[in-house]
């Protein structure tokens, strides 16, 4: 008895257009989800962004409080 290859190993083309056709969610899903290990050890790579300040900075020089905006007393 021959053994019988599944549809999807004797012609992969077919199958895909087939699938994202008919499933695109499904079929682009699996697509995207497949190229995950590629982007993480490729995004590693990539320069980082800078420190994010935690604290707004203080501008140099002496404090000017504007008048007339203060709360009656």
């Amino acid at each position: 008895m021959p053994f019988i290859y599944p549809r999807f190993y004797r012609n992969p083309l077919q199958w895909a257009r087939y699938h994202a056709y008919n499933n695109p969610a499904i079929f682009w899903s699996i697509f995207v989800g497949s190229f995950s290990p590629v982007f993480l050890f490729a995004g590693q790579y990539h320069k980082r962004a800078p420190e994010v300040p935690g604290t707004y900075p203080i501008p140099p020089g002496k404090r000017v409080i504007p008048q007339g905006y203060d709360d009656p007393e």
